[in-house]
């Protein structure tokens, strides 16, 4: 495995057009003992603090074992946003991407992912053996990804602190909302909502990701249409941002800081003790205990407007880039990454794995693997999916700068649902 440096893949897209050349007078034994696949991924092999950058290494060592005509270079993209504009440009690499459930319909919208239904049926992929049916992933009955996780939003909360309090882990809003007079006046944020842009693809993503795809579209709803225009109602819009305003007023539980949250803030302050709880992605669980979590972090299953409603669950999938000239490789490596066999593998980082068949390996009936296995039983029971824009960061950005204004200047959820829907809807015209 080698690790591909954002400019030396620029450089090496430049001269792609010099190689391929060069490649068409050479046998076909040499070139397939010469195959090289990008894969693009936002984990780093370098990375040692992180267990989910250890389980990669392992699955593409395991692969090149078993396939030494293949070596993949990774091409680390922390946002996607290499990724994004190597797809939408029809860049010839990186071969196979990692992209969100939320990011699907935008690179699909390029006509520059390879539709997989042909190859998932021709290698006998079952379609029954993912926690969630693999049909939930097609776009318009069409699969270009597999997803390779599945994601569902989880309470991240400190032992200690609830139990100083006298609190215990709350299951409906109304139960965050009472927390704030359990707390009192405190250094530490009884319960953070975080509305700020850093971290993650763009925008107020965590707000997003963790509450609002499944406050907004309700119980049984739709987020967005196959179109990408909002399909949830201005009532379910309001509801949330009273609930959400609340927690930061009436309630007490969410100090003014909180506002200015991202993906970055929220884990550092679970990992340090400056939050006592927050709803989080269940993948950045381990690696908040092992930083510094440890014992004292605990999970629940996220609050809800009632006890055990639906939440969203999306996942992180792998696809490959239409415009690749390796796709026959790049098939190879995307059916072994996403089999029981590295799956299992990919679950020793921290990860919900997609496929129900690898949660029969050893490692599930170790200390180490049992939140993970209730993680993927929550996923079957309480999981449900969405449809998403093909402008996710814009729909971000224009959510949490509205919920920023309504919050810090005291603005009314009508008029933030007003700016929400004028500004969306001109930022989708503009895209389309």
């Amino acid at each position: 495995m080698h690790t591909l440096s954002k400019r030396k893949f620029i450089r090496s897209s430049a001269a792609l057009a010099i190689g391929t050349a060069i490649f068409a007078f050479i046998t076909p034994q040499a070139f397939a003992e010469s195959t090289k696949i990008v894969y693009q991924t936002y984990l780093d092999p370098n990375n040692t603090k992180d267990p989910r950058s250890a389980a990669q290494t392992k699955m593409i060592d395991a692969f090149q074992a078993k396939n030494p005509d293949i070596k993949i270079d990774v091409l680390v993209d922390s946002t996607g946003a290499t990724a994004s504009r190597a797809i939408k440009s029809g860049s010839q690499t990186p071969d196979v991407i990692r992209v969100t459930g939320q990011g699907v319909p935008e690179f699909a919208a390029t006509g520059n992912l390879l539709q997989l239904d042909d190859l998932v049926k021709k290698d006998g992929i079952p379609e029954d053996d993912f926690l969630l049916p693999l049909s939930n992933a097609r776009l318009g009955g069409k699969l270009f990804v597999i997803p390779q996780d599945f994601r569902i939003p989880i309470l991240f909360y400190r032992k200690s602190m609830f139990d100083k309090a006298g609190v215990k882990p709350p299951t409906t809003w109304d139960e965050v909302c009472a927390m704030g007079a359990k707390f009192g006046q405190s250094d530490v944020i009884p319960f953070a909502v975080p509305l700020g842009a850093t971290g993650g693809l763009g925008g107020a993503q965590a707000l997003g990701e963790f509450l609002l795809s499944t406050m907004l579209p309700e119980q049984g709803g739709q987020y967005f249409t196959s179109e990408g225009k909002i399909a949830f109602s201005k009532e379910s819009f309001i509801k949330a941002a009273e609930t959400i305003k609340g927690f930061y007023t009436k309630c007490n539980v969410t100090p003014l800081r909180s506002a200015q949250m991202g993906f970055n803030e929220l884990h550092d302050a679970l990992r340090s003790g400056g939050a006592a709880s927050a709803v989080f992605g269940l993948y950045r669980y381990k690696t908040v205990q092992s930083q510094l979590g440890g014992d004292d972090l605990a999970w629940a299953p996220a609050p809800a407007y009632s006890a055990n409603d639906k939440q969203t669950v999306y996942s992180y999938n792998i696809g490959i880039n239409k415009k690749s000239a390796n796709q026959e490789a790049a098939w190879t490596f995307v059916k072994y990454m996403v089999s029981p066999e590295a799956q299992a593998l990919a679950a020793e980082g921290g990860e919900v794995v997609s496929r129900k068949s690898a949660y029969s390996a050893p490692y599930f009936q170790s200390d180490a693997g049992k939140d993970q296995k209730k993680w993927s039983e929550l996923v079957i029971q309480r999981g449900q999916t969405m449809t998403y824009t093909p402008i996710i960061t814009n729909y971000h950005t224009i959510l949490g700068e509205a919920f920023q204004r309504m919050i810090l200047k005291d603005g009314s959820p009508a008029d933030a649902y007003d700016e929400l829907i004028k500004r969306y809807d001109a930022a989708l015209a503009k895209a389309q």
